[in-house]
């Protein structure tokens, strides 16, 4: 049954929020300052293969210390959202809706309260809250971390860039069987593949990334493999009436034709 926080129970239940996360961990807080115990328990989960999802407000700048500290996380996902005013921490069990952020400062200076609850006992509260979340993904763009020390909050494009973990199926990876002809036209093009979501062509066929950066980054948002997309990954070319995936980003007689024996 929902339960009503002070301040001192807020603290408490995001902690255990956070530490006995198993599947999945979603943080809503507009502004972000990591106390050093928090960020402990967010490395001991992300050690365990568990995705974290952090959506921020998008006119906040995230200190150097934090964007360090997301760089050494896997498993992050970390996503920005205009006007975000919503605080929200929710795990595969339970969640936790407040006044508090993320932030040093509103854990040790502010007046906050919440409301705990979960999943089995509150089904309701907790559909509704991972619904709105869903509403709420798709506003948001995501934060791809620089290599080096970041000193902006805004993706940018530069060479410096880290690309996004790519999430992979199983799916054949030997080389596809080209025939001569079409190895020439690889190499005129300078194209060997196309993106399955936008048709852009790619330089290296690769079933277990077809997409261009840009679009993954979009696809990655919620890494459906079942997704359906407008390409074939092979030959670029739009099939509606049989549209491709991440999970089958060829069409039947391409992939056919490329992995015959």
């Amino acid at each position: 049954m929902a339960q009503f926080l002070d301040g001192s129970g807020v603290q408490s239940a995001l902690t255990d929020i956070i530490k006995n996360s198993e599947q999945n961990l979603h943080i809503v807080s507009p502004y972000l300052k990591i106390p050093i115990q928090t960020k402990n328990y967010l490395k001991s989960i992300d050690k365990k293969n568990i995705p974290i999802t952090i959506i921020y407000r998008s006119d906040f700048k995230i200190g150097d210390d934090d964007l360090t500290f997301f760089k050494g996380l896997d498993r992050l996902n970390l996503l920005y959202c205009d006007n975000l005013h919503s605080k929200c921490y929710i795990n595969e069990k339970e969640g936790l809706i407040t006044s508090m952020n993320l932030h040093e400062h509103s854990q040790t200076h502010n007046w906050e309260m919440g409301i705990r609850f979960s999943k089995k006992a509150d089904s309701e509260i907790y559909e509704n809250v991972m619904k709105e979340l869903g509403h709420m993904s798709t506003q948001t763009k995501p934060f791809i971390l620089k290599t080096g020390v970041a000193n902006s909050n805004k993706p940018q494009k530069s060479e410096h860039s880290s690309k996004p973990v790519r999430t992979t199926v199983f799916k054949p990876t030997a080389a596809p069987n080209k025939g001569l002809f079409d190895k020439i036209m690889d190499t005129v093009t300078g194209e060997s593949a196309f993106c399955i979501r936008c048709g852009t062509g790619l330089e290296r066929f690769d079933l277990q990334n077809p997409y261009c950066d840009k679009c993954y980054a979009s696809w990655a948002r919620y890494k459906n493999p079942k997704y359906k997309e407008k390409f074939c990954h092979a030959c670029g070319v739009e099939d509606k009436k049989h549209p491709t995936s991440f999970e089958k980003p060829c069409h039947t007689h391409c992939f056919e034709k490329l992995y015959k024996k």
